[in-house]
């Protein structure tokens, strides 16, 4: 590889990163990102809402012929307890 070569090929570089720079203004007043919806809430809704700890989600457990219930995931962890229905 000649000076020149090299000369050439780091000034290539340079200038690829200086147009990069360069079109970041320009990208970001031509394609602007979308604002984020805002959801209005009322007193009324507020007051419709419940408490997220006072809901009560159903735990998982093992059946008597080891199928799962309220267990979404592939994965089964082990030493589960057992159901009411099983025990």
């Amino acid at each position: 590889m000649t000076r020149s070569q090299w000369a050439i090929g780091l000034a290539t570089i340079v200038l690829t990163i200086i147009a990069g720079v360069m079109s970041f203004d320009y990208v970001n007043r031509r394609f602007p990102p979308k604002p984020a919806p805002v959801e209005q809430v009322t007193t009324q809704d507020a007051k419709e809402q419940t408490d997220p700890a006072a809901v009560k989600t159903p735990e998982a457990c093992v059946e008597r012929d080891g199928s799962w219930r309220n267990w979404s995931w592939p994965n089964v962890p082990m030493l589960s307890p057992k159901c009411e229905s099983a025990k």
